[in-house]
């Protein structure tokens, strides 16, 4: 009686079984690697990316925050410049030849109300409860994903004491020369805080451009070593299904034909 190698037909039927469980764990978990079996060295650089991911994303935060921060300090120094920019007004006012004493003492009142203003401004001028513009100390922060991947908002002083502007009067000619001195210098010492300030806010800008479009690439680094593909996945599965089926019925087909051959030869 000739006989079946059933044991080939079973090692296929259990190799395509395996497949296509195999399909089904990646179909239904979305991931190439369902379990850490499946391929260790791929999930663990797929942990990477998606550290790398995380910590990008808190980046792309503190950069926002940075510029934030550094939009408010500008603010602040407007607000200040201006300041300035009427305080040395008012000196030359002063220093004018037809000014008698009553109109003296009416443009230092004035004058005096906005130097004191400035110094308000710079103590007023904060983010979370911290001074920007009164010497509380510069602040770093990190933009990438190594600890020297910094950008820093320097150190501002722009109360009225550090531009050299406190006590200052304008009540006489004398004063008035001293005052319009002092103030060309407290505008050049804001000016240079100015331009310090935008660069580190278009830093934290391009920076934070840069930061998106590493999280967009990393996500796709990440998606085409982790993710499933479905396509090629439901392929594999239903190829797999046909084979089993096909050995199965190429099985069945040969066991019966022995006893096809039986049949024959009793008669």
């Amino acid at each position: 009686m000739p006989t079946v190698n059933g044991s080939s037909y079973s090692a296929t039927t259990l190799k395509n079984s395996l497949i296509q469980q195999n399909n089904v764990n990646k179909l239904a978990s979305g991931s190439n690697f369902p379990k850490a079996s499946d391929a260790a060295a791929s999930l663990a650089i797929s942990a990477v990316l998606q550290a790398d991911t995380v910590v990008l994303n808190q980046n792309a935060a503190t950069a926002a925050q940075g510029a934030s921060i550094g939009q408010i300090a500008d603010g602040g120094l407007a607000r200040i410049s201006e300041g300035l920019v009427r305080l040395k007004e008012l000196a030359g006012q002063a220093l004018g030849a037809s000014q008698d004493p009553s109109s003296l003492n009416a443009i230092n009142a004035e004058f005096v109300q906005i130097r004191d203003e400035i110094s308000g401004v710079a103590g007023q001028t904060t983010f979370n409860g911290q001074g920007l513009l009164d010497n509380t100390g510069s602040q770093s922060f990190l933009i990438g994903t190594d600890v020297g991947d910094t950008i820093n908002l320097d150190n501002v002083d722009a109360t009225g004491g550090a531009l050299g502007i406190s006590g200052l009067t304008v009540d006489t000619v004398g004063n008035a020369t001293t005052a319009l001195a002092s103030i060309d210098n407290a505008i050049n010492v804001v000016s240079g805080y100015r331009a310090g300030i935008g660069a580190a806010v278009s830093r934290f800008e391009v920076a934070g451009e840069n930061i998106a479009s590493q999280v967009e690439n990393v996500k796709a680094a990440n998606s085409a070593l982790a993710d499933s593909d479905i396509a090629a996945q439901v392929t594999s599965l239903v190829t797999s299904k046909v084979l089993n089926e096909v050995g199965l019925s190429a099985r069945a087909q040969a066991n019966n034909n022995p006893q096809a051959l039986l049949r024959l030869l009793e008669r």
